[in-house]
């Protein structure tokens, strides 16, 4: 999977995603990297699978490409927007982004996320050939299925679902996990979330898959709450979400923890001063005490014990640094923090510009400019 990068597979955890498009796969995976990272717009992209290593400390997040011109490319990724060009370069043949994932802890192995390419684009049949392809060379690893609630069933999910299942039938070493997203867009009044929950479930058994587990989600919050947490620019699209279902969520109406199987283990009722408590809300009462982060930090300590980075995963720094290319070339005042030769400065913005004449941060027409 990574071995055109010189980095050793046996070295690495695949957790490939897996949907139809208009499923969510970017925005959820957006959501675990906590920032804009991926493309989400449900349009035509070349049909490339966008692999994400975690790297511990990583103090940037960075693209390594390989062309067909035959050299290697490192860009810095600034902009939500970097990682769309690059995928749309018919000349770019593979793409890894290396970026420190804080929510995920490698073990011995690294954990790499993979985008893959939507499968119902009819304008495309790339796609599905690639996401096959991807299929057929993993041998061990996590896929994760993303089910659209609001369109459970179709004919382009039961064709990916059906090559999804036999593939992980075939390989004991392969892991399956389900996640029914968008299921804060349903109209309640019509179809509610337990009953979609079940509908999701017996459509997974009707292909065969008896033991499973399923999660609901809501991508989009999580990847907008995530990205106010870190700090992060948010659109008017994602701040008027943010405005909407933040307080929905503070209440017991949204979690979608109350359908999670981890917080209803027991399937059994409690009483407390005589009233009648769900094993739900006793897990979160016990979450509230504090226990539960104890034992995760135990967990996480456990793994970190064992953290590994593939071997080879310096070979990364040889690639060339490509700037101004698929976005516009950071801001850099410093003349000591610009490695390149230096020999153009905007005298607008003061932006250093190496060998350019046109100013590749401000783009202004009528710069003037001075030799340094």
């Amino acid at each position: 999977m990574l071995s055109r990068f010189g980095i050793n597979n046996e070295e690495i955890i695949p957790v490939c995603v897996m949907a139809t498009m208009s499923s969510g796969k970017s925005t959820f995976l957006n959501a675990i990297l906590g920032e804009e990272i991926l493309p989400e717009k449900n349009e035509a992209c070349t049909a490339r699978a966008l692999a994400v290593l975690n790297k511990p400390g990583a103090a940037e997040t960075k693209a390594y490409i390989r062309k067909n011109d035959g050299k290697n490319y490192a860009v810095d990724i600034f902009y939500p927007s970097t990682v769309s060009k690059i995928n749309a370069d018919e000349n770019v043949l593979d793409v890894l982004i290396v970026k420190d994932i804080l929510t995920l802890e490698n073990s011995d192995k690294a954990i790499v996320l993979v985008d893959t390419p939507g499968v119902n684009n009819s304008g495309d049949l790339r796609h599905a050939e690639r996401t096959k392809e991807i299929l057929e060379h993993l041998e061990k690893g996590i896929i994760i299925y993303l089910l659209n609630a609001t369109q459970l069933a179709t004919n382009d999910d039961e064709l990916l679902l059906q090559m999804v299942v036999s593939h992980v039938k075939n390989h004991k070493d392969v892991k399956l996990i389900f996640v029914l997203n968008k299921i804060d867009m349903l109209d309640e009044e019509k179809e509610s979330i337990q009953n979609t929950m079940e509908n999701a479930s017996q459509y997974i058994k009707d292909h065969g898959i008896d033991k499973f587990e399923i999660f609901p989600l809501s991508a989009l919050s999580a990847k907008v709450f995530r990205l106010k947490l870190n700090g992060k620019r948010l659109t008017k699209t994602e701040q008027r979400h943010l405005d909407q279902c933040y307080q929905e969520y503070q209440g017991e109406s949204k979690s979608m923890l109350r359908f999670a199987h981890s917080y209803n283990q027991m399937n059994k009722e409690y009483f407390v001063n005589q009233k009648r408590v769900s094993e739900y809300a006793l897990r979160r009462a016990i979450e509230n005490t504090g226990i539960v982060e104890i034992e995760k930090e135990i967990g996480r300590l456990m793994i970190s014990s064992e953290q590994r980075l593939p071997e080879n995963i310096d070979g990364l720094n040889e690639y060339i640094n490509l700037e101004g290319v698929y976005s516009r070339k950071r801001r850099t005042n410093n003349l000591a923090n610009y490695s390149g030769r230096i020999n153009w400065i905007c005298k607008k913005c003061r932006q250093i510009n190496g060998e350019e004449q046109v100013c590749l941060y401000c783009k202004a027409p009528n710069v003037k400019w001075k030799a340094v």
